[in-house]
């Protein structure tokens, strides 16, 4: 094969190392390319599912509720719906008017909602108690729905039989009413008082009928009517953990409420037939029935990609009347939905937006260092081809030619390479692949190709001193002048913007102002890394030996690869630390969060916790501290000449501060909280209500008009529970001014060291058995373990070790560019008396200064942009809560990431010295003398 093909060819065979190399990494690049935005898709879709299905379902579900008298949509054609006909009669226009609704909506919002539900409920209906019962008051509402058999199980007697026949006196007009007999009349009256005679038939679930000891046969009185209730059958939940049943309360269970005062009173829904016409109230003392009508949301038929679009159908929906046909008597019959889901789907946009923004950041560094390193890679590869490249060009090889030469072998390597890799990511990785995602890995193909193009030129492949060159120097103070003017730019406009929220899209400014200070930064590195070099180049003229000194003098004339390398490590030590320093942070904010929710190491609630139980289980072995937090209701407090209602919160200072004493990101109780001095009380204040410590004119109604000495504020009690606005005073102090005996239902218990606060809590049950149990650990580790926490986490991870890899590269590629020039050097100096350490010496001398000076200043760099990214975006989104995280720098992970670095660049100089050694002394003397 001969032309420039058949020369191209015999190249690529040639010296394979670095082409195959090269390949190699075009492979690995191509693969993390496509595979990196299948990852970050499988994970934002996975966190929509985990948010939306993480809410009740009373927030999540698209929801209407009408109350009263209200026309039913008319039956619909026998067999449009799945009821029975007597159900449908009755209630299938609702169902079927809904679902026409639901197929009426767009993509994607249609996907999310479930098949339409609705149930009809009257007002509760006192029973008659059992003589000797437990149940004082016992109460049932009646409840239709055509699909409860779907959800339960009979579990004793039948269900309830289809509601009486119409009235026989309805259908008579006035002229057949007439001409009845006196014995006809009589006859259709006693049919008539028989049927509204007949016990209203209900079934009740198990738990409700052995509360309300009800046996199924048995009828119950209604008091104030003649009519009665009899049982048929009771049923078990399916799954009593269900969402249907978060619709249905006092359906699966009663309700049953203690009263110290009233007694016990027990209500629970009991089902008719759901042919019952329920709008039309029962002759039985109770209010017109409500219709609730629901859609199920299914969070995991929606991907990230269609949240917006979902949110804004959903707003749409629900801020108009959505029509569902007409009543019988010809009547518009609407629904107004609601749903809370807006809020959710928000908080995933701002999810979506911090995580897009901070990966972009994370993303960009190893981006910029691969492209560094395969700039490095063809220099090297056009190095190794510079003599058949020079032969060529003085047979008459143009400059085109050879670069088109050069393009080929880079198509030739990259392109197989690269398909190769995205095969494989789309094989190996679960997630979705986008048309966008293909075309960035085939922009990874054609970069070798290019660069191999760009650095082949004619005047490079003649042989010249680096330190001799000027013509670079013309443009290069244009180019680093524009680099950090942009920087600066950069960081004044996220300055002057202020921390924004998110808004599902990743911040291309904040994305960009990070590359920009590391290009910055390595101006700067290459700019003055030369003066201290020189400076110790001539501390050690003046010492024996000639390593250190002509070393020093290589690294300042001669430095290895130039801006390329500095590029790579500082941007590579940057995004490392950078990751760390996040990690760290979001990692500590996680648990602030969790520490303000819960307050202490174990957190209790629900029963009222009085002194005796107090001090019982504080002294349960491993509990070090205890502190009992009272809600003691709304008071109004007036401060800056408003008048606010706020919550008012009692504790004991000195017991909540041992509780408190070693937890995590939280505010501290401020000193001073105690009784009354003089004819003011010590309290602190939430810090929206706008009034410091030493505010004059503030007082509170507890126990009549109390002046308050404002001793602190804080934007919230960590474990108390407290609303937004709240006053907190002594516990003592505001039952003395009350004269009431306050009842705390919170009581925050610290561990002592060495307890685990699993053991601790089994024995506090054993005094306590019916208290909620809350625990900042398993909060924190809950939040860390939703996919967005998750996935961020590995994707930081995942940034350290490939940077650290890029790093090692980019040094290893530097060396070895520079590896004849050097052989060279160091045959002459052997020749004139060198030994065999002191060249590798001298060869880890030329990168060392510009490799500790790069390592500095990335770790710098790699603090610095974590404190811009918390200063420029909302990132609470990552930690749980709604306080922005403060900068967490942890010397133990700092210290691990950059010694990690420092030995990965250690070892890189280690490996090059060590190929320096295999270099021919006859050989690189003749290569000298030709």
């Amino acid at each position: 094969m001969t032309g420039l093909p058949g020369l191209a060819w015999r190249q690529l065979r040639a010296n394979r190392a670095v082409p195959l190399a090269l390949a190699v990494l075009v492979l690995l690049v191509s693969f993390v390319v496509t595979a990196w935005p299948r990852v970050l898709a499988d994970v934002d879709d996975r966190q929509v599912a985990h948010e939306i299905d993480g809410v009740s379902v009373l927030r999540r579900d698209v929801i209407s509720v009408q109350l009263g008298q209200w026309p039913v949509p008319a039956p619909p054609e026998p067999g449009t719906t799945d009821l029975a006909p007597d159900v449908e009669a009755s209630v299938g226009g609702l169902f079927a008017g809904l679902s026409e609704l639901r197929a009426a909506q767009p993509l994607p919002f249609r996907a999310v909602l479930g098949e339409p539900r609705a149930t009809v409920e009257s007002a509760e209906v006192a029973i008659r108690p059992v003589e000797g019962g437990d149940i004082g008051r016992p109460a049932v509402s009646f409840k239709s729905d055509p699909y409860l058999t779907d959800h339960v199980d009979l579990a004793a007697g039948e269900w309830p039989a289809e509601p009486p026949t119409a009235d026989p006196l309805a259908g008579l007009t006035e002229a057949e009413y007439r001409a009845l007999s006196e014995e006809e009349l009589a006859a259709l009256l006693a049919e008539a008082e028989a049927l509204l005679a007949r016990p209203v038939e209900v079934a009740l679930s198990v738990d409700a009928a052995e509360v309300l000891q009800w046996d199924v046969g048995a009828e119950r009185e209604v008091p104030g009517s003649e009519r009665t209730i009899l049982l048929t059958g009771t049923f078990t939940a399916l799954d009593p953990d269900e969402d249907y049943w978060g619709h249905n309360p006092r359906s699966a269970a009663p309700y049953v409420v203690d009263d110290l005062n009233l007694g016990t009173s027990a209500s629970a829904a009991a089902y008719v037939h759901p042919a019952w016409d329920l709008t039309a109230p029962l002759p039985m003392p109770m209010a017109a029935p409500s219709v609730r009508v629901w859609f199920g949301v299914d969070g995991g038929a929606l991907t990230s990609d269609d949240v917006p679009q979902a949110l804004a159908q959903l707003r749409g929906f629900t801020a108009a009347n959505q029509a569902l046909g007409e009543s019988v008597l010809g009547e518009p019959v609407s629904l107004s939905f609601g749903s809370e889901l807006p809020e959710v789907l928000l908080r995933i946009l701002a999810q979506q937006s911090v995580t897009s923004t901070v990966l972009a950041v994370v993303a960009a560094g190893p981006l910029g260092v691969t492209l560094a390193v395969f700039l490095l890679g063809a220099r090297l590869l056009v190095s190794r081809r510079r003599s058949s490249l020079a032969l060529l060009r003085a047979r008459g090889g143009s400059g085109a030619q050879l670069r088109t030469m050069m393009a080929a072998e880079g198509l030739a390597l990259a392109l197989p390479a690269a398909a190769a890799g995205a095969a494989l990511a789309v094989w190996l990785v679960p997630g979705r692949t986008t048309p966008g995602d293909l075309v960035i890995a085939g922009g990874v193909a054609l970069v070798p190709a290019a660069l191999l193009a760009l650095t082949t030129s004619p005047r490079g492949l003649r042989e010249a001193r680096a330190d001799l060159g000027t013509s670079r120097a013309r443009l290069r103070w244009v180019g680093e002048v524009i680099v950090l003017a942009l920087a600066a730019v950069g960081v004044v406009l996220l300055g002057q913007r202020g921390i924004a929220p998110g808004d599902g899209e990743a911040d291309p400014l904040l994305a960009a102002v990070p590359l920009l200070l590391a290009l910055a930064t390595c101006v700067v590195v290459l700019r003055l890394y030369p003066w201290p070099v020189r400076a110790l180049q001539g501390a050690l003229r003046r010492r024996r030996g000639v390593t250190a000194f002509l070393g020093a003098a290589r690294a300042v004339r001669e430095p290895a690869g130039g801006m390329v390398p500095a590029v790579a490590l500082v941007v590579g030590v940057s995004v490392a630390l950078f990751s760390a320093v996040l990690s760290s942070t979001v990692s500590v904010g996680v648990q602030g969060t969790a520490w303000t929710a819960v307050g202490a190491d174990l957190r209790l609630s629900g029963p009222v916790f009085d002194a005796e139980t107090v001090a019982r289980i504080a002294a349960v072995e491993g509990v070090a501290a205890a502190a009992a937090v009272a809600d003691a209701g709304t008071i109004g407090v007036s401060a800056g000449g408003q008048t606010h209602r706020v919550e008012l919160v009692t504790l004991e200072a000195e017991a909540l501060r041992a509780v408190q004493a070693d937890a995590v990101g939280i505010d501290e109780l401020p000193d001073g909280l105690g009784g009354m001095e003089g004819d003011r009380l010590p309290a602190v204040l939430s810090r929206s209500l706008g009034a410091g410590p030493g505010a004059d004119g503030v007082s509170a109604t507890i126990g009549g008009s109390t002046p308050l000495d404002v001793v602190g504020v804080m934007d919230d009690v960590a474990g108390a529970g407290a609303a937004a606005d709240f006053v907190v005073v002594d516990h003592a102090a505001a039952e003395e001014l009350t004269g009431q005996t306050l009842r705390p239902r919170v009581l925050l218990l610290a561990v002592g060291d060495g307890a685990d606060p699993a053991h601790v809590l089994e024995r506090v049950r054993e005094i306590e058995p019916d208290a909620l149990a809350e625990n900042p650990s398993a909060g924190a580790q809950n939040f860390l373990a939703s996919p967005m926490a998750s996935g961020m986490s590995a994707a930081l991870g995942a940034a350290v070790v490939l940077s650290v890899l890029l790093v090692l590269v980019a040094v290893v590629l530097t060396q070895m560019m520079g590896a004849p020039q050097r052989a060279r050097l160091l045959a002459v100096l052997r020749t004139l008396g060198l030994d065999r350490r002191q060249g590798q010496g001298i060869v880890a001398w030329e990168l060392a200064p510009l490799a500790v000076v790069s390592v500095v200043a990335g770790a710098a760099l790699g603090i610095v942009v974590p404190w811009v990214v918390l200063g420029a975006m909302d990132v609470t989104a990552l930690t749980g809560g709604d306080r922005q995280p403060d900068l967490v720098l942890d010397p133990l992970v700092l210290a691990a990431v950059l010694g990690g670095l420092l030995l990965v660049a250690a070892a890189a100089v280690g490996v090059s010295t060590m190929m320096s050694r295999r270099a021919d002394l006859a050989t690189q003397l003749r290569m000298g003398e030709g």
